[in-house]
């Protein structure tokens, strides 16, 4: 059966947690080294706190857990850490390979993580290759989600109106940001977020990537 055409421009997908499944190992990382700093914490705690911010934001937030400023070094060990641990654990978020092969509009990856880490993290994954070219970090607008600007970047890159882009993401900063740039957003994520990406704004909530390009074919 023919596909339909899609009405969407623009496909604009965070990065960690909706196309590699990094989120379990950079926030166990995290968790570690909060409690060898004497400020115990759980690894599902951690990805309470932390997801969806900028690596600066977390930075702060985890300079408020400790009272006082960070170790020195800990920048450099933490991504020492998670870029080793990535190296042998990281893989795609499942089903994302075929879905990518079936979607027939632009897409990119629009993420609060810096250039270095996406850079490793599709690597790793055998994904840079797909999005060389397409990928926009915080680190290139002055404020990065909840914020619009990194939406809007890559809407202006692709000469896309914002109300012609879908955005897919799987935390709630990810959200309130597409909804500020006037994006139609869906919320990506297991059953135990559902409520919580809905309760931030997203149109819809879909747990198997597999089931992506029928929502972009699909339209508003």
């Amino acid at each position: 059966m023919p596909r339909r055409r899609s009405s969407f421009a623009l496909l604009i997908l965070d990065c960690d947690g909706v196309v590699v499944d990094s989120e379990p190992i950079t926030m166990r990382v995290l968790a570690q080294m909060l409690s060898e700093l004497g400020v115990p914490i759980e690894t599902e705690d951690a990805a309470r706190r932390f997801t969806g911010h900028t690596f600066a934001r977390t930075l702060e937030l985890i300079t408020e857990l400790l009272g006082g400023p960070l170790p020195g070094g800990f920048v450099r060990n933490y991504r020492d850490r998670t870029f080793a641990a990535m190296e042998s654990e990281l893989k795609p978020v499942e089903g994302i390979e075929h879905a990518l092969d079936r979607i027939r509009i632009p897409c990119c990856i629009a993420s609060n993580g810096p250039h270095l880490k996406m850079r490793k993290t599709l690597g790793v994954t055998a994904l840079l290759q797909r999005f060389e070219g397409r990928m926009f970090s915080s680190d290139d607008v002055a404020r990065g989600k909840p914020y619009p600007d990194l939406f809007l970047l890559a809407a202006r890159h692709f000469g896309a109106p914002p109300a012609a882009c879908l955005v897919v993401e799987d935390s709630a900063s990810g959200i309130a940001a597409a909804i500020a740039a006037g994006m139609l957003v869906y919320g990506f994520g297991g059953s135990d977020t559902a409520e919580e990406l809905k309760a931030a704004g997203a149109h819809a909530v879909f747990h198997r990537m597999i089931e992506l390009p029928d929502l972009v074919a699909g339209g508003a």
